[in-house]
């Protein structure tokens, strides 16, 4: 049964991946035209009788390439997704043709300058210091990195139509940077039993992680207001569990909420990361995770996003967390703005993937949105890297 549901959730990777990826060379995906390039080293009256001969019009030659013609075939079509190798041999075969191609469009792109581009790309005043999202740091000591979201940005995938719900202590949905991405029914209180999540408020601001987390997913492009979430425009919802007393049931209620609305659950917490902790999910939020693999978004399988933990200081190792380790969730580990493991990573075959977060203490950290209506550059650990991989695989989900 493991086996299986293992198999599964490593088919389910291998479909995010694919979808997030760029498309590759060779003949998938090319347009093939109505056009042929031959070299012919009689010269200009051969291409033109070859040309009568074999239903071509002669386009010319090609530049300044001696012995080279265009020639456009007059009843093929002007596009098509197959080559016409037949009408290809044909004209190769031809005695007085040495070489002969057909044409087909080929993807470039304009080499501008990235980092002015990007920039200017949004007008949110800590844009430019989401050095993980687009890397405009000068810095010669520091490598060239960023999660490459951009490209797929331009593409026109943002997150539209998925649904991503944190796992947390609340979320400050009425944030003028999370309002208008904010959705109810993927939110929830457990700890106080309504449907609002609102986190509560107290003196040390103590209940901020989850409103961070999801800021990170969701922020509001455009809106000149903090930053901008990695799939920002994706529908974001909180629940409320943490600041109370947490249970098996709670847990299962959270992991298990509204499966056929929400598409991706991301969580930053688990037992102490303590080195002496080893604990996992009970009864209850076993079969939670069971039912959202099975049966969650229609049948398609809830994706279950998770943190890999902070001790690594403390020789916490992230196997000995039973919620990092389960075959239904995807671990997720941080990487610094020097693109090494920080101190804090824990080292486990659990993990998945890593995404950016913060490293040294005087490294650059994540940007999200705060309590009270603030905005922040001090989010960090994996509690921060776990809502970017979200936000990536929502992009995957929306492609």
């Amino acid at each position: 049964m493991a086996g299986r549901h293992w198999a599964a959730r490593c088919a389910a990777l291998t479909l995010l991946l694919a979808a997030w990826s760029l498309p590759r060379g060779g003949s998938a995906g090319r347009l093939f035209l109505n056009e042929w390039a031959a070299e012919i080293p009689a010269g200009p009256d051969a291409a033109r009788a070859i040309a009568d001969e074999l239903d071509y019009d002669l386009v010319g030659q090609i530049g300044s390439l001696k012995n080279h013609y265009l020639f456009r075939h007059k009843s093929h079509p002007r596009r098509s997704r197959r080559s016409a190798i037949h009408i290809t041999k044909r004209l190769s075969d031809d005695e007085r043709v040495s070489w002969a191609e057909q044409q087909y469009e080929k993807k470039r792109t304009k080499r501008a300058s990235v980092r002015d581009s990007a920039e200017s790309l949004f007008n949110d005043p800590m844009w430019n210091q989401q050095w993980y999202l687009q890397d405009t740091r000068i810095s010669p000591s520091l490598p060239k990195l960023d999660l490459h979201v951009i490209p797929v940005w331009q593409k026109g995938f943002t997150g539209k139509g998925v649904v991503i719900t944190v796992l947390d202590d609340g979320l400050e949905w009425n944030h003028t940077d999370i309002y208008a991405n904010y959705d109810p029914k993927a939110s929830y209180d457990f700890n106080d039993n309504d449907h609002d999540p609102f986190p509560r408020y107290d003196p040390t601001n103590e209940n901020k992680h989850g409103t961070r987390c999801a800021g990170e997913i969701a922020m509001q492009a455009n809106n000149r207001k903090c930053g901008v979430g990695v799939a920002y425009n994706s529908r974001v919802g909180g629940i409320r569990m943490l600041d109370g007393i947490v249970t098996d049931a709670i847990e299962a209620s959270s992991i298990g909420f509204n499966p056929e609305h929400v598409d991706i659950y991301s969580a930053s917490w688990g037992p102490n990361d303590d080195g002496k902790t080893v604990e996992g999910p009970g009864r209850l939020a076993q079969k939670a995770f069971e039912y959202g693999i099975n049966q969650g978004r229609n049948g398609k399988g809830s994706i279950f996003v998770w943190a890999s933990g902070n001790g690594g200081r403390q020789g916490d190792n992230c196997d000995c967390d039973g919620y990092t380790d389960s075959i239904y969730t995807i671990s997720i580990s941080s990487a610094s703005q020097q693109g090494l493991s920080p101190w804090y990573a824990e080292k486990c075959s659990s993990t998945l993937a890593t995404a950016y977060s913060s490293g040294d203490y005087t490294d650059q950290r994540i940007t999200s949105v705060d309590l009270h209506n603030k905005c922040t550059e001090t989010h960090m650990g994996t509690s921060a890297s776990a809502p970017l991989a979200a936000g990536i695989f929502a992009l995957a989900l929306e492609a």
